[in-house]
């Protein structure tokens, strides 16, 4: 499968199956093998709702958040995803 391809898939469904706590998810596709490839991920969730969690509850919803994408595109489209640990992050927007 090519990664170009992945992309404009992503860009289509991504904005339909996130959390709708999500507000935008910004990514780079890295192709690992035939149909696996490897997301660098920026999730933009609103300040004010970020802050009120504890760190336990933003660890939860993250993880949450990533195995539910991951399951979905999967599900839908049949493309496995692996969100970068050391590239993925949370970032709140005011």
């Amino acid at each position: 499968m090519d990664k170009d391809y992945v992309e404009e898939i992503l860009h289509k469904i991504l904005p339909v199956i996130k959390p709708e706590e999500v507000d935008d998810i910004k990514f780079d596709v890295h192709h690992l093998s035939p149909n696996e490839f490897t997301l660098h991920t920026l999730f933009v969730v609103p300040h004010k709702w970020w802050e009120s969690l504890d760190h336990i509850n933003k660890s939860a919803f993250e993880h949450q958040t990533k195995m539910k994408l991951r399951r979905d595109i999967k599900n839908f489209t049949g493309i496995d995803v692996v969100f970068d640990k050391a590239n993925t992050s949370f970032q709140t927007q005011r």
